[in-house]
């Protein structure tokens, strides 16, 4: 008997370090104190000293200390009577698991929150329901059982991932589970592109098409190594007249920016990932096929970030979306372009609720400007202010602003330290420029002495972090480009526009949605063999301008079979007048071009030149007395033949007719001394 005694006061102690520490030590102290107010003579004032002395403390005032002491010493100096109950879940009374799994189900229920399940179940109870685990109320009973308040019941509440997970689905809990962490260091460049595109939070004007300010779209893609972003493009949102619909990024969209960045930026020969979700920037399956194909497998297409998968079984699946965390580089990314582009007039705030409430008075302004444009001459129009920028002139602030990010050293980038994309770099005077550490090795042996003593100074010394772009630059080398046989067939034949090469050798046109102003392309392609091949004034040819890159043209012959790649041209570009070193470069061009025109010209002089001498020659045989016609050559051949046998007999007698060659074939060389034969 004793000894299970004392087995049951070792798990009472058991059980009391299982306690939090914290509360343990808080009944430990009350349990010295309570034996010292016990042996008191006056219980009342011994209890007030030691409020007194743990004045301060939660739940330790003379009423509650007074209210435990007596607790404690009736349940026989037990430690349980002074238990916080309200502070240990499942410590006031045990609720069957069956009726806690009830009442989770309720609060999941319930779309907002855990009040309105709670004021559920007391009318149900109320009203005589079953409950699982508790059965039915009594008649007499009047009130919840004991440990059903809602304090008690929300400490058996789901948690923060089961309620998410039932109310809102699994992308929603997600954030309440541990999350795949992933590094740059050990990738390299051209690795991993990442697609999407992105809808800016402001109004631009595109005058000409839309009248009223609409959105630009964006596509773009982010190198993930360098965070750098590599390519992007820039369409208007159009606005249909007829009946309002609005034309955003399409798929052919998506095809343009992969021949751009394939064909001109190009993928690692070892293997490059493009990572892309289902929605405006994906990949179909017959594209990633044909990729793979060109690339002979080197460039591949990853789709893991597509989300909407039933949280469980019994309830219906969610609308297909881009995982957010799949791209993550490329939605911070977004984010600061947001931030950048924030001071530009016609902000469209981040959501609807946070709209500036002058939006709709500037946009009804606008509207009305662009109506008197359009019953004005020109030249007068365009000195009407509007409230909203012009498209044309968004696209050079958004190339300066993207070209400030890709250059920024001020980030915080994740895994720059891992990856080694530092710098160390000194300065000798406070307010001279920085320079890198590798200069300080030209230097000659006693001058480096002098400098160390100065970089030994703080302030003259520094680590910075490389910048996006100097790390893209840096690591782009030897990437392959894809060849121009497969851009046509990323972009296919339903993609091009048919244009015909004008009399000067060039292709012009005008496209709002390219941009201002006409587009002229020299009509001379670069063909895939490395060739050169003019294209003949008057005849039409299938083109591709992509608009992400509008500086070539894919030029390709309509056959019957379908079309024929023929090559590249190049843009023609214009130049300002003051632009001496483009204006040299571009008459260099046009020096080219126009040799490149001369020379059938000149194949076909120097045949008129051959003639000319050749008619020469035969005139002045002619006038010389020359025997021309087959007559008169058999007659001189029957003179020489005749001469010749008097030569011999009688030897040393001059010979007039060898004479007359030797005359004959001196003319032939004045004459090709004159015409240049």
């Amino acid at each position: 008997m004793e000894q299970a005694l004392q087995t049951s006061d070792f798990d009472q102690r058991a059980e009391l370090y299982g306690l939090p520490t914290q509360m343990r030590e808080q009944i430990q102290l009350l349990e010295e104190l309570f034996r010292g107010v016990e042996c008191a003579p006056s219980v009342t004032v011994e209890l007030k000293a030691c409020a007194w002395k743990l004045s301060g403390r939660t739940g330790c005032s003379v009423p509650s200390l007074t209210r435990k002491f007596y607790a404690w010493k009736k349940s026989g100096h037990d430690w349980r009577a002074l238990l916080n109950h309200s502070k240990v879940k499942n410590a006031d009374e045990k609720l069957p698991a069956v009726f806690l799994q009830y009442w989770k189900g309720l609060c999941e229920q319930n779309q907002r929150a855990c009040k309105p399940a709670f004021r559920e179940l007391c009318r149900q109870w109320m009203a005589g329901m079953e409950l699982p685990g508790l059965g039915v109320r009594r008649a007499d009973q009047h009130d919840l059982p004991r440990g059903l308040s809602y304090a008690n019941l929300m400490r058996h509440a789901p948690t923060k991932f089961e309620l998410s997970a039932r109310r809102q689905g699994r992308s929603a809990a997600a954030a309440f589970r541990p999350l795949v962490l992933s590094t740059r260091a050990g990738l390299q460049c051209g690795q991993f592109y990442m697609f999407d595109d992105l809808w800016h939070d402001h109004k631009v004007n595109f005058l000409g098409v839309n009248k009223a300010a609409m959105r630009p779209l964006e596509l773009c893609a982010l190198d993930v190594f360098s965070a750098c972003k590599v390519t992007w493009g820039m369409v208007p949102m159009l606005l249909n007249d007829d009946d309002g619909a609005r034309e955003t990024i399409r798929s052919r969209h998506m095809r343009f920016l992969l021949a751009d960045i394939l064909g001109r930026i190009g993928y690692r020969g070892d293997g490059t990932t493009l990572m892309v979700e289902k929605g405006t920037a994906t990949i179909s399956e017959d594209m990633a096929k044909l990729l793979a194909d060109a690339t002979d497998g080197a460039v591949k297409v990853d789709r893991n970030g597509i989300e909407g998968a039933a949280a469980f079984a019994g309830v219906y699946d969610g609308r297909g979306k881009g995982n957010s965390r799949f791209k993550a580089a490329l939605e911070s990314h977004h984010n600061l372009v947001h931030n950048e582009f924030a001071l530009l007039a016609g902000q469209m705030g981040r959501n609807r609720d946070e709209c500036p409430e002058e939006l709709a008075g500037r946009d009804a302004h606008n509207s009305a400007l662009i109506k008197a444009c359009a019953a004005l001459p020109p030249d007068r129009a365009a000195l009407l202010r509007l409230p909203f920028i012009p498209y044309e002139q968004f696209l050079e602030i958004a190339a300066f602003v993207y070209a400030r990010i890709n250059e920024r050293t001020d980030h915080k980038l994740e895994g720059w330290e891992e990856a080694h994309l530092t710098v160390n770099e000194f300065r000798l005077l406070a307010d001279s420029p920085w320079s890198p550490m590798a200069r300080l090795l030209e230097l000659p042996a006693h001058e480096r002495a002098a400098v160390d003593v100065v970089l030994s100074q703080p302030g003259y010394v520094r680590c910075r972090r490389k910048s996006p772009a100097e790390v893209w630059q840096g690591g782009r080398q030897g990437l392959c480009k894809l060849r121009p046989q497969f851009l046509l067939a990323l972009l296919g034949e339903e993609l091009g526009v048919e244009r015909r090469v004008q009399d000067d050798h060039l292709i012009d046109f005008q496209d709002r949605t390219l941009g201002p102003g006409i587009f002229r392309y020299v009509a001379e392609v670069h063909t895939p063999d490395g060739r050169t091949e003019l294209l003949k004034p008057g005849e039409t040819y299938l083109t591709h301008v992509n608009p992400f890159n509008p500086t070539a043209m894919v030029v390709s012959r309509l056959t019957t079979q379908g079309a024929q790649l023929l090559g590249v041209a190049r843009r023609w570009e214009t130049v300002r007048k003051d632009d001496t070193e483009a204006l040299h470069r571009q008459m260099g061009a046009a020096a080219h071009i126009e040799k490149e025109l001369l020379k059938p010209v000149a194949i076909r002089g120097a045949e008129l030149t051959r003639q000319r001498i050749a008619d020469a020659k035969h005139n002045a045989l002619v006038l010389a007395g020359a025997p021309i016609t087959q007559q008169e050559v058999a007659n001189a051949d029957r003179v020489r033949a005749e001469k010749g046998t008097l030569e011999d007999i009688v030897p040393g007698r001059p010979d007039d007719a060898r004479d007359d060659d030797v005359r004959l074939e001196q003319n032939d060389e004045d004459m090709n001394k004159i015409f240049g034969a």
